[in-house]
């Protein structure tokens, strides 16, 4: 194994560990923790200002990482002989959901700087509708839909390798 070997899988590793992280944490941020907060009650508003925080956080150090190394990837399939337009087709793809991702993630963090710390009570009469609305709301929020296409990414990552392997395996 050659120097510039030894570098490449570090950087996949350092790419792997941070799309696992961001999308991994995002799951159990989203379909555990959350829920779990919002049954109990107490003291939930601080555990998930504080939880959200730091998740914050990880998801801009896991950004950073993912743009560099990503970047390097890139670089280095797109160089390769085995990258052909299927390849570059998906990776396109691929690269424009992170981007969303990436916008959406720094939307919900500045939404969250600006937004108001408290939020009117509705009408009594309202009560039912604004239940409603508030589960449509959670359905389609940004968290839910940067798990999606988070997922979706990992699924084009193994499909970019697939194509790339299967290329390889036909020179």
């Amino acid at each position: 194994m050659s120097i510039s070997d030894v570098f490449l899988l570090l950087v996949r590793w350092l790419h792997l560990v941070a799309a696992a992280s961001w999308v991994g944490g995002g799951l159990f941020y989203m379909l555990v923790l959350r829920p779990a907060i919002r049954r109990t009650g107490e003291s939930g508003d601080t555990l998930a200002a504080a939880v959200g925080r730091e998740f914050r956080s990880l998801v801009g150090l896991c950004i950073a990482v993912l743009v560099l190394t990503g970047a390097i990837l890139t670089f280095d399939r797109l160089t390769s002989p085995a990258s052909d337009v299927a390849y570059v087709a998906t990776l396109a793809v691929k690269v424009s959901l992170a981007v969303v991702m990436f916008v959406l993630a720094h939307r919900a963090r500045r939404a969250r700087r600006d937004a108001p710390h408290t939020s009117p009570e509705p009408a009594a009469g309202g009560m039912a509708v604004v239940r409603l609305g508030c589960r449509v709301s959670r359905a389609l929020s940004g968290g839910f839909l940067l798990l999606a296409l988070g997922v979706t990414v990992l699924l084009l990552a193994d499909v970019l390798k697939a194509i790339y392997e299967g290329n390889l395996a036909g020179s």
